[in-house]
């Protein structure tokens, strides 16, 4: 039950049968805590000796009805704090039920979640005592600056603009043909489908554009804020949907969360700053339990930042992969091995 809401808020956990290091995973943008890459990530850890929590995205519905202290998910000092409490609280209930079960306690966070993750460590001799505090705080693919990670998602979903008008439409609807016929085949099968380059961004940049959908609807259903044409109904949806879907993550930024966030007496600049992760480097320099993976080429990270992690964090402290895009080699050997390295000294 959290304490800012009175609601409760559901997690999934897998124990070993003795005591055995936890580790809390906190996924990325509006995803959930039984979605297909956070339960790869739970299996991993929870077949090399980790226990292992499952928590929901705070950009998800699940979390935002549930756990969120504000109405809109997007200025990050709120968010983390919001992650930590319930966090905090589900420590609490698994530790009243299964007492001396966990060592030490780790916080993993990918892409979104990282970011959160990283910012709670730099944080983390300012927050509550009573809060929870971990031994090791570890990220894959978490982004640096999350307004130049929006704009790149935004890019992405109108790639297909670069195609004639007169072909575009039937192209697109080529890609989610095909996009579908490989959701449907055996992971074991090789897809004869190929993505270019094009292909391959639309997907990505729609996946993140239903994430936003589901952020607008969820976020205006509970406190709407007259900007949206559509009226709201739980029952059919299929009007409001559409109007969302014409927005961008720019233009969340800008015609949701920064007015809300006005009238509570915080700036347009000042929600940009809190997210960017250098506001917090000199703390971050000397974090030692903070450990980060990501790929050279994360669509998410400008060239600087990459260059930003390395002269931040120590070099044991940083594993950088050349390619893999954005999670895209979260489930390979390499990746694997240096996640269980990322949670060496636990166990």
């Amino acid at each position: 039950r959290i304490p800012a809401t009175g609601k409760k808020l559901k997690f999934n956990y897998w124990l070993q049968p003795t005591t055995a290091p936890l580790v809390y995973i906190s996924p990325g943008l509006s995803s959930h805590r039984l979605s297909s890459a956070t339960l790869s990530v739970a299996e991993h850890l929870h077949r090399n000796g980790f226990s292992v929590v499952t928590t929901t995205s705070v950009f998800h519905p699940e979390f935002m009805e549930n756990a969120s202290s504000v109405a809109l998910p997007v200025y990050m000092p709120v968010d983390s704090h919001d992650l930590l409490v319930a966090l905090t609280e589900m420590d609490k209930a698994l530790e009243k039920k299964y007492p001396a079960r966990f060592s030490k306690k780790a916080l993993l966070g990918c892409s979104m979640g990282g970011f959160l993750a990283t910012r709670l460590a730099a944080c983390e001799n300012e927050a509550e005592p009573n809060l929870i505090k971990f031994d090791r705080y570890v990220t894959i693919n978490a982004p640096v600056d999350l307004q130049y990670g929006a704009l790149s998602v935004d890019e992405f979903y109108n790639a297909p603009l670069s195609w004639p008008a007169e072909q575009r439409q039937a192209r697109i609807n080529n890609i989610l043909h095909k996009g579908a016929a490989m959701r449907d085949r055996p992971n074991t099968e090789k897809s004869p489908f190929v993505f270019d380059g094009i292909e391959s961004k639309y997907l990505i940049g729609l996946s993140f554009k239903f994430a936003l959908r589901d952020i607008i609807y969820s976020t205006q259903s509970r406190d709407n804020m007259g900007v949206l044409n559509v009226p709201l109904s739980p029952w059919r949806r299929e009007e409001a949907y559409r109007e969302i879907m014409k927005y961008t993550f720019r233009e969340y930024f800008l015609k949701f969360a920064a007015p809300y966030y006005a009238q509570r007496g915080i700036s347009l600049n000042e929600l940009r700053r809190q997210g960017n992760l250098r506001l917090h480097e000199a703390k971050l320099r000397n974090q030692s339990k903070m450990r980060v993976i990501t790929n050279r080429n994360d669509f998410l990270l400008a060239p600087s930042d990459v260059s930003w992690l390395q002269s931040t964090f120590k070099p044991a402290q940083v594993k950088i992969f050349a390619n893999g895009g954005h999670l895209g080699n979260l489930s390979s050997q390499p990746v694997k091995k240096a996640l269980l390295d990322a949670l060496g000294g636990l166990q």
